[in-house]
């Protein structure tokens, strides 16, 4: 089990009655069923008061910059496995942030489906703290959690909540998603910055939208008559090749296939 960074518990209970606290989250994942390379980034999940928002590096550092100038870090090339969460505990409300590639257009996606958590009577330390496990069916996954009530919230990372402490791991039966917290810390100011807004959607019309992007990865470039050109080594500009780029984009959202809500995977022709 690899070693948490932890805060000593008298900065931890002053970080708890604050309630701005910064949970840093490691996810280690498989975006490619069919091969064994894994992918591990850091996530952070934000908590202020009854609200939270789960993000990763890159989003927070992008949003952090649009509050300050109105400009971020921009978008990726795929729609694929974007784990920007808002959750609003007070309305028990979560959504999922999505970011569209090329232009970056922003939706949101209402999560409705309940955790119906099972608490189980199994414990283990992590980190010398006493966890709990539990499990939770979710995207069509089953999910293996441990919680420990020596922190006193109910939240975890990406849309799990709910149980009676903070998730401190969670991951699916065949390990191909896991978080594992490695660091609590205070938050020195409201790091939620302006949330991300966009038009809502549903599931299915985010399926419809990636599969568009897939048939015509540059349909927006060309409908706003952009021409899409890159800096060579000397600085002049030039421009590219749509079909090959294209073909390019359509290889990796197929390769993409393992998608952390697996019951909502898109099936590429």
């Amino acid at each position: 089990m690899k070693k948490f960074v932890l805060i000593s518990l008298l900065n931890f209970l002053s970080v708890l009655s604050a309630q701005n606290v910064t949970f840093i989250y490691e996810l280690k994942y498989k975006p490619n069923s069919n091969k064994v390379e894994f992918v591990t980034e850091q996530f952070y999940l934000d908590v202020l008061g009854q609200q939270s928002v789960f993000r990763s590096e890159h989003d927070r550092r992008s949003d952090s910059l649009v509050q300050k100038n109105g400009f971020g870090l921009g978008t990726k090339p795929l729609f694929a496995n974007q784990f920007y969460i808002n959750k609003n505990l007070i309305n028990a409300t979560i959504s999922k942030s999505i970011t569209a590639p090329v232009m970056g257009d922003k939706y949101y996606i209402k999560i409705d489906s309940s955790l119906k958590w099972q608490i189980q009577p199994d414990k283990q330390k992590i980190a010398e703290m006493d966890c709990q496990k539990a499990t939770v069916n979710y995207g069509g996954r089953k999910w293996i959690a441990w919680f420990s009530e020596s922190i006193p919230l109910h939240e975890g990372p990406y849309i799990f909540n709910g149980l009676p402490g903070q998730i401190v791991k969670i991951s699916d039966e065949n390990s191909e998603y896991d978080f594992t917290l490695i660091k609590i810390k205070k938050s020195d100011k409201n790091n939620m910055f302006a949330l991300r807004a966009g038009k809502e959607i549903t599931w299915e019309e985010f399926q419809k939208m990636q599969l568009d992007y897939y048939n015509d990865p540059h349909a927006e470039i060309k409908a706003r008559n952009i021409k899409y050109q890159v800096g060579d080594e000397n600085g002049n500009l030039i421009s590219m090749d749509l079909r090959t780029l294209s073909k390019g984009i359509q290889k990796q959202l197929k390769e993409n296939n393992n998608v952390i809500e697996l019951d909502k995977a898109v099936q590429y022709p």
